[in-house]
């Protein structure tokens, strides 16, 4: 072993392999499980796109009184 620098440069080469592979592994795992959670909640809590309606809404229904061209006329 101690005079064999090949099987320790080869033994060196798989644990970087091994390393890098399972770095990967731990990290997408890491991303899944903890992002995964604050992401659906934040979606589930948020509106980012404004879509509802606020509920103290400045919104008033349409009213039927400019429905003719004579009546829009008389608007000023």
């Amino acid at each position: 072993m101690e005079g064999s620098p090949s099987f320790v440069t080869t033994l060196l080469a798989f644990f970087h392999r091994f390393g890098e592979v399972m770095g990967s592994i731990v990290l997408g795992a890491l991303y899944f499980v903890l992002l995964g959670p604050v992401a659906l909640v934040a979606r589930l809590a948020t509106d980012p796109l404004r879509r509802r309606p606020p509920r103290d809404s400045a919104f008033v229904p349409w009213q039927k009184e400019n429905e003719t061209l004579g009546a829009a006329h008389r608007q000023g």
